[in-house]
């Protein structure tokens, strides 16, 4: 979580399924972070997704941490960060 934390402060992110594969078909995402907590068919989609466009996978902490941290009011499973 310390490393998502200094990313996300550091850099531009997405947040939600949706936005990470869009970006990741534009070639935009440098790294996806998945939350530990979420439906297994879900963690292979993001996997997968992952692992066909090169793109470090990180699983750490949970949903209702990855919103607090993003500054949503829903449970948030993944974040991706963008290339500078």
């Amino acid at each position: 979580m310390k490393n998502l934390t200094a990313d996300l402060k550091a850099r531009k992110f997405v947040a939600g399924v949706r936005q990470v594969n869009r970006y990741i078909r534009e070639n935009k995402i440098s790294k996806i972070y998945l939350a530990a907590d979420c439906q297994h068919s879900f963690s292979r989609q993001v996997s997968d997704m992952a692992n066909s466009a090169g793109v470090p996978l990180v699983v750490c902490g949970s949903r209702a941490e990855f919103a607090s941290l993003v500054g949503i009011d829903v449970l948030c499973a993944v974040i991706g960060i963008l290339k500078d």
